[in-house]
Formats: structure tokens, C-alpha cells, sequence
């Protein structure tokens, strides 16, 4: 077994249970590698198990770390076989992800077999949050091709460039640069869509506008980054350098608080209480940020809500904004590493208008 399942094994132990059924793909890429990930991996100190069908089973088994069980019709019932054979009579489930359809199937033959079907959470997630050397490296080669987008859309811009375009030409670049798959669907926002949160990009032309925010993420090694840059074109309304003065120096205070040990919630605060003695407090309604890993959101959630605390090798974004209804929208994302007394700032440099 790899270091990873020995620390998931031991967090299990804690959880009081023997054995844990993860239906998470991403969960189960991380402890295991194997990147399809459709199907249950049943983890016990009796060894790991993979559940999958006909299309997976190949590839699975090329993996000499678990054995493979094959369904022919029912994977429910071979899980439940399985578990049964294994003696193990407390099974914990990631109650986030899986379907209370899977669930209830699961349990009603589990309580045929007098076995404990238990929810759990955080179980990997935790593990998954503060990350080692490979993957901080492979989250900066992420950072970086996402940052190359922003550049890449200055120089093909044009009044007659619709969102749209830009949001299909984004994709292709990260697509040539990093994984196959996105860490999400761009944003492209003109003029008064910047105002809009999570804007769906249309057909609407860039013309006479003076302000671009695009919120994008490449994906490289399995790993995601997250960048949202608000771009400000020639001669900009005092109103809008007003506002993105504002948030940026609110995203300067967050980073300067983040550091291993501080409560998550004391860096919102710190972006927070600087909008709102501004006087945009209602207009920032979003948590300061996320860590980011091989999903673009999970474990720690930056928010006045979070009892975490930051731990070094945590990656997150900071992420403060300001949307003012049917005028304009200022958001400055950045993502930054938790070290042990400071933060590193992998997004490039902050300090200047994009």
C-alpha cells in the first residue's frame, strides 16, 4: 500500500470504522493514481478492492495495488459479497457524493448481512487539502497556463470580439497547453455582465466597452487553477478605478494574513471589513476563496462561516469582489500557497491593472 491509503487506513481507524466505500472519482484517483476512477473502491487493512464494470476493468487491473471485482449485473450485490467475505462489519460512505438511490440499495443488503453502513466526510478530503512538492509543481504549471490565457485574449480582442469567441479560444489554448479537460468552463464577461457572478458568456461584442473580466482555470497533471483578472481598457470612469482600487487592496490585506495557523475566517475578515468600511459591503455577498487541488473547489473554503485553520502546503484563491446590479462587476482572483509565514502568490503579480 502507498503512503497515501496508510494515512487514509489511519483516518479511518479514527472514524471507528473497518472499512470505507469511496464512490468520489476524484478521491479515488488521489489515493490510487488511476485517473478513470468510474466505479466504488472499498478500502480495509485487508486490502483495497475496485469495484468497476466491463469498459474500466481493463485498465484497472493494470494497477498491482487492489484487486479488481468485475460486475456482471449487480455491483451493489457484489459490494455487499465482498464485504461479507472480508468479515468487516462497520463500512463508511462519503455521504456528500453518493446518491440516496446508491444508498439505499446498499444498506438494505448490507442489514441483511448485519453490516453498519455509516456517513462519513473528510475522510480523504482532509488528506487532500495540504499538498506535497508534485503536486504543488503541477498546480503551478496549471497557474500558468491560465495566466497565459488572459495575455492570449488582450492580443485577439477587437470591438467586433464577442464573449463568446473568447471563451471557445481560452479553451483551446489550455486544451493545447495542459490536460484535455478544463478545471471549469471559462467566463468571459463585457461592460455590464461583469456584474453577474457566475455569467453564462454570450454572443454580446466587446464595442465600446471599458472593462473584461474572465474567471478561468486550466487543468495540468490532474491538477486545477482558478484565476478571475478584471481587465480595465483605456480612459476608465473614475467610478470603476474607484472600485477596483478597492478590491485589490482588500485582496493585498487577505494575502498578507494568510500564513499556517491562522483561522480561515480571520482572512475573510480581513478583505471583508476593508469593502465594508468602503461602503460596498452589500455588494461583495461571495466567500473570500477556496483551495484548489485536483478539483477546483474543496478543502479549505475561505468564508465568515469556516472554523478551519490554514496549514502549509494549503493552495487557495483569494478572490474578493465588488458587483454593482446592471453597471459593472470588479473581481481580482488570485491563488496563493500557505507556508509556514507567509503566503507565495503563484498567480503572478497583483499589483498591477490587467
Amino acid at each position: 500500500m502507498n503512503k497515501r491509503v496508510l494515512s487514509a487506513l489511519k483516518n479511518i481507524e479514527r472514524e471507528k470504522l473497518e472499512a470505507l466505500l469511496l464512490s468520489n472519482p476524484v478521491n479515488i484517483s488521489y489515493l490510487t493514481g488511476f485517473r478513470p476512477a468510474e466505479g466504488y473502491l472499498l478500502i480495509s487493512s485487508k486490502g483495497l478492492v475496485y469495484f468497476t464494470n466491463f469498459i474500466y476493468a481493463r485498465e484497472a487491473r493494470k494497477l498491482k495495488i487492489w484487486k479488481v471485482d468485475v460486475s456482471q449485473s449487480n455491483i451493489f450485490s457484489s459490494i455487499v459479497k465482498k464485504v461479507h467475505s472480508l468479515n468487516i462489519k462497520s463500512v463508511g460512505f462519503e455521504e456528500k457524493n453518493i446518491s440516496y438511490l446508491e444508498y439505499k440499495k446498499i444498506k438494505e443488503l448490507f442489514l441483511k448481512k448485519h453490516i453498519r453502513f455509516v456517513p462519513s466526510y473528510g475522510i480523504v478530503e482532509r488528506m487532500r487539502s495540504v499538498k506535497d512538492k508534485n503536486e504543488i509543481a503541477l498546480i503551478k504549471k496549471a497557474v500558468d497556463i491560465t495566466s497565459s490565457g488572459v495575455e492570449f485574449i488582450k492580443e485577439i480582442m477587437n470591438p467586433n470580439t464577442t464573449e463568446k469567441y473568447l471563451q471557445v479560444e481560452i479553451e483551446k489554448l489550455f486544451k493545447l497547453k495542459g490536460d484535455e479537460t478544463l478545471a471549469f468552463p471559462p467566463i468571459v464577461a463585457f461592460g455590464r455582465n461583469t456584474s453577474i457572478v457566475h455569467y453564462i458568456s454570450s454572443e454580446n461584442k466587446l464595442g465600446n466597452n471599458k472593462i473584461i473580466l474572465i474567471d478561468s482555470g486550466a487543468k495540468y497533471g490532474g491538477y486545477c487553477a482558478d484565476l478571475t483578472r478584471t481587465v480595465l481598457l483605456d480612459k476608465i470612469p473614475l467610478s470603476v478605478k474607484k472600485v477596483y482600487d478597492i478590491v485589490l487592496k482588500a485582496s493585498e490585506l487577505a494575502i498578507k494574513k494568510v500564513k499556517e495557523g491562522v483561522k480561515a475566517d480571520e482572512v475573510d475578515k480581513a478583505a471583508r471589513d476593508f469593502i465594508d468600511r468602503k461602503g460596498f459591503a452589500r455588494y461583495f455577498g461571495h466567500g473570500l476563496g477556496h483551495g484548489v487541488g485536483m478539483s477546483v473547489h474543496e478543502e479549505p473554503y475561505i468564508s465568515p462561516f469556516s472554523s478551519e485553520t490554514l496549514k502549509s502546503g494549503m493552495v487557495v484563491t483569494i478572490e474578493p469582489g465588488i458587483y454593482l446590479p446592471s453597471k459593472f462587476g470588479v473581481r481580482i482572483e488570485n491563488m496563493v500557497l500557505v507556508k509556514s509565514n507567509k503566503a507565495e502568490v503563484l498567480s503572478g503579480n497583483i499589483y498591477r491593472r490587467n
